[in-house]
């Protein structure tokens, strides 16, 4: 196999070092997560302040009659 040329390209390319497989999936993971928080929060924020709308009287339910 030295000194075939088939044999030197038919190895696997050498792998780089650092961002590994792994890595990937914990940034998507970590990146899915602070969406999800994100999102509860901002469902959190919009419940809280229609409630307070509703107790102050400034809620006007969206009621369309056709």
């Amino acid at each position: 196999m030295r000194g075939q040329p088939q044999a030197a390209s038919a190895r696997l390319p050498a792998t780089l070092p650092g961002r590994r497989w792994s890595g990937w999936l914990e940034q998507t993971r970590e990146r899915r997560r602070r969406t999800r928080v994100e999102q509860l929060e901002t469902i959190e924020r919009l419940q809280s302040e229609q409630r307070r709308a509703r107790r102050t009287g400034e809620y006007t339910p969206n009621v369309r009659l056709w």
